[in-house]
């Protein structure tokens, strides 16, 4: 028995590493908006989205830490159309003229 039964022992913690199928049950379970994988994978190639810790073939692998740090951090924009902003300056066929 320990001195302090107050304090419960340290277990050292392996880190977790989750692929994007596996993400929204992790989001879900800590308390965050549920997303599709798909949306994930969107998410995934921004250059703000957490860096791959492991890739193989098909497979890639993130820290679920870093994920949740970055899913908790994201300002989202609900209903906001981001395909406008890119391309505010031209119009749908191209020649830069509004319409």
């Amino acid at each position: 028995m320990s001195d302090s039964p107050d304090v419960e022992p340290r277990v050292d913690e392996q880190p977790v590493l989750v692929s994007i199928p596996e993400m929204p049950d992790h989001l879900e379970a800590a308390g965050l908006p549920r997303l599709t994988p798909a949306r994930i994978r969107q998410l995934a190639r921004t250059p703000a989205f957490p860096p791959v810790v492991y890739e193989r073939g098909r497979l890639r692998l993130w820290m679920w830490s870093a994920v949740e740090r970055y899913f908790r951090s994201r300002e989202l924009n609900p209903g906001q159309r981001t395909d406008l902003e890119r391309g505010a300056s031209k119009s749908p066929d191209g020649t830069g003229a509004g319409g």
